[in-house]
């Protein structure tokens, strides 16, 4: 369930609004600055994180898709829907008794099965239309979450007023183009926001016809007073058959009826549809249709990619150059969904190769590699061929398969790197165990022989066991020779000494060297 706010109710500057719950319950009408400050959103980056593994920058580089730049459209948006909700609430004030008495006749509507809504009432919807990747459905729900989605009233200026108000409600179009399934998921999302059960009432029943379904729905509406609805993926539905007409007429109903605003979203293929009946195009041109057509080269282009090109995960990060302006429009023809991809694509192309560093050269190998699927659709766009892209109704970047993809190869070579590292660690201790044990039957000790063979891999790289065992053996005979030298030069300053005082005792200089017990240790030594 959505979080309950309680309502809290604020002055209204326009007069219209003024004296309605429902109205003065919504934030106030932001100014342009204030629309900015709540929309722009540029998630936190530390260059610190640039120091982190390769598979943990992958994760990181998931924080480019929250930037949300604003831009004059966003601004132009935010205003329709601020005067949409409003005036969708002015006819519906709870505090007239033509609120009750709505409850009256929707109640009428459900037992007669009426759905016959359509009269000259003020249009009171609007279309937006646009490639894929634009950010049409982003964008509008950046701005309804800048109003609470339920808010519970009890008490109005010290009038009894107990009720719950949906605000707004998020739809998408059934891919078969069937009102039934609209009216479904529409009581399933109000039902998941407030806790009811409409769709295990009246849903789940195949005995309900779409007759009774429309007023039921259209009850709902009434009975939660909710002041938007908007239906995505419009572009599902289909020339051909019943289910486009009368959807598109259950739209125009709800609007008449209950003078709630819609807002339709779809791809430029829904407009075929749309401007079919006359009719519909009109209502659909209540506030204006928006078109969010990719972005030109342009001042706005500038300043989308300054916004992301601090979020560098890259070991060595560039700065910001025309060059890289212009590879990123060229290979994202202003499609803002394929810009962002390819820049954090290109990232972890980057990242998984080792070579750490963006250059107009990777970010175009990677479009190629990883845009096969739109670059028809790109290509008529840079052509300018309106024929040609008229074709191509949505546009598909396969952005997950393409990071799987990278993942494999850092993996592959994080594996093969550590890996060689084990070998060569295992190898080196069973080349040293070999040679110890030849050394060993060549007469050498455990310890002497360990002693050489380390002192050996110490200054070199001996990789052959017979080599390792050949210089070890020759270091333990130079090492043994020099002891013996060293024993020698001690010797002799000593050997007079003990002469000399032998003579005085009577005897000779061997018996006086074997008595000291140097005879004995440089035979031992020899």
């Amino acid at each position: 369930m959505s979080k309950f706010i309680q309502a809290v109710y604020h002055d209204q500057v326009i007069g219209d609004y003024t004296g309605n719950a429902f109205i003065e319950a919504l934030p106030p009408i932001f100014s342009k600055e204030e629309v900015i400050e709540r929309l722009s959103h540029y998630p936190f980056f530390d260059p610190m994180e640039r120091e982190m593994e390769g598979h943990h920058r992958f994760h990181l580089i998931q924080r480019l898709f929250n930037v949300y730049q604003v831009f004059p459209q966003t601004l132009d948006l935010e205003n329709r829907i601020s005067r949409l909700i409003r005036q969708g609430y002015v006819g519906r004030n709870p505090m007239t008794p033509e609120f009750a008495k709505g409850f009256t006749k929707g109640y009428e509507e459900i037992q007669q099965k009426n759905h016959n809504w359509v009269n000259d009432s003020i249009p009171r919807s609007m279309t937006i239309i646009g490639p894929s990747g634009m950010g049409k459905s982003t964008t509008l729900s950046r701005i309804l979450n800048t109003y609470p989605q339920t808010i519970v009233h009890s008490g109005y200026k010290g009038k009894p007023f107990s009720f719950t108000q949906l605000v707004y409600v998020q739809l998408n179009c059934p891919h078969d183009s069937s009102v039934k399934g609209l009216v479904n998921q529409f009581f399933i999302t109000v039902d998941n926001l407030i806790g009811t059960n409409y769709f295990e009432k009246f849903g789940r029943s195949n005995k309900l016809s779409v007759n009774t379904l429309m007023p039921i729905m259209n009850q709902v509406i009434r009975g939660h007073s909710i002041g938007f609805i908007s239906i995505d993926e419009i572009q599902n539905l289909s020339l051909k058959g019943m289910g486009a007409k009368l959807m598109l007429n259950f739209f125009v109903g709800l609007t008449n009826q209950l003078s709630i605003p819609i807002c339709l979203i779809g791809t430029p293929s829904a407009m075929a549809v749309l401007q079919r009946e006359f009719r519909q195009a009109r209502r659909g041109s209540g506030q204006g249709d928006m078109v969010f057509n990719r972005m030109e080269k342009d001042s706005y282009w500038r300043l989308f990619i300054e916004s992301i090109w601090n979020y560098q995960w890259v070991r060595k990060p560039v700065e910001l150059k025309e060059e890289y302006i212009d590879i990123l429009y060229d290979e994202s023809q202003g499609i803002l969904d394929i810009a962002v991809k390819l820049f954090a694509l290109s990232q972890i192309r980057a990242i998984s190769t080792g070579r750490e560093e963006l250059s107009p050269k990777l970010i175009s190998q990677v479009a190629n590699e990883n845009l096969k699927l739109v670059q028809p659709m790109l290509k008529a766009l840079r052509k300018g061929d309106i024929h040609e892209i008229a074709k191509y109704e949505d546009i598909y970047f396969p952005f997950d398969s393409a990071v799987e993809k990278e993942r494999i190869v850092l993996e592959k070579n994080s594996f093969i790197k550590a890996t060689k590292a084990m070998n060569k660690t295992v190898s080196t201790e069973q080349l040293q165990e070999e040679a110890i044990f030849r050394l060993n039957l060549l007469g050498l000790s455990k310890e002497k022989a360990s002693k050489a063979v380390k002192d050996v891999l110490k200054d070199s790289k001996v990789q052959d066991v017979n080599d390792l065992a050949k210089q070890a053996y020759q270091y333990s005979l130079e090492l043994t020779k020099e002891i013996k030298e060293e024993v020698d030069e001690e010797s002799k300053s000593d050997l007079r000494k003990i002469v000399k005082e032998g003579k005085e005792q009577g005897l000779s200089a061997y018996q006086s060297l074997k008595k000291a017990g140097i005879i004995e240790t440089l035979e031992g030594v020899v």
